[in-house]
Formats: C-alpha cells, sequence, structure tokens
C-alpha cells in the first residue's frame, strides 16, 4: 500500500470520505508548504491528518468503541474550519489545475518553482 492523501469533511462529529487516493498531493507536500510559507497562509502539511497511518504503524490502539480510524479521527483528528481550508489552500490548487487544463493536448510539461 502507498502512502496518500485522502480528501475529508468531518460533518456533525462523523467523517466523511471521498476515499479517493490523493498521490501528488502526498509526494508535493513539502514543496506546497514551501509555497504557503511563502504566501503567508497556514501549512499544507498543517492540514494532514495522520491519525489512519499512525493507527496503522501501530503506533496507538483504537479506544474500545471505535469502528475504525475515522472515528479517532473525528474527535482527536487536524481540522480546519472548511471555509479557511477553501481560501487558503483549495483556491491556489483550482487555479494551478485550470492552467494545466489549459494545455492538456500533452504537448506541455509542469512543474512548480519557488521564487524569491
Amino acid at each position: 500500500m502507498s502512502t496518500v492523501l485522502w480528501a475529508n469533511l468531518l460533518v456533525n462529529g462523523t467523517v466523511r470520505s471521498e476515499e479517493e487516493e490523493r498521490r501528488a498531493l502526498f509526494v508535493h507536500t513539502d514543496r506546497l508548504d514551501a509555497l504557503c510559507t511563502t504566501l503567508g497562509i497556514a501549512s499544507f502539511a498543517g492540514l494532514s491528518d495522520s491519525t489512519d497511518a499512525r493507527c496503522n504503524l501501530d503506533e496507538f490502539e483504537l479506544p474500545e468503541g471505535m469502528a475504525s480510524t475515522n472515528d479517532h479521527m473525528a474527535l482527536h483528528g487536524v481540522w480546519m474550519a472548511l471555509p479557511d481550508a477553501i481560501r487558503e489552500v483549495v483556491q491556489e490548487l483550482t487555479e494551478v489545475l485550470a492552467l494545466a487544463r489549459g494545455h492538456g493536448d500533452g504537448a506541455a510539461t509542469f512543474n512548480s518553482s519557488i521564487v524569491g
């Protein structure tokens, strides 16, 4: 199993996950963090909850009565208010995706550069 990110929402105390693997976001977390630092916004990695990974690595066991790591994450996970997440991260990614999709003919390649 590879390490990936999943997008989750906490709605009325229940974790809702799309359960889609977002490998590129995980692989480029350090670059996204550097960009966030440059922009003066919240850390991308700071939005990433490690509950599931830590449980799978036997760093802790689920407390009695919890059926999944989602139950534990709902109570003890890393969460950010949805409006803040959208404003600080999603908007930036959406703009980059629009740029990439605008050249979807396969002739272009992509990178992100840190400019000082």
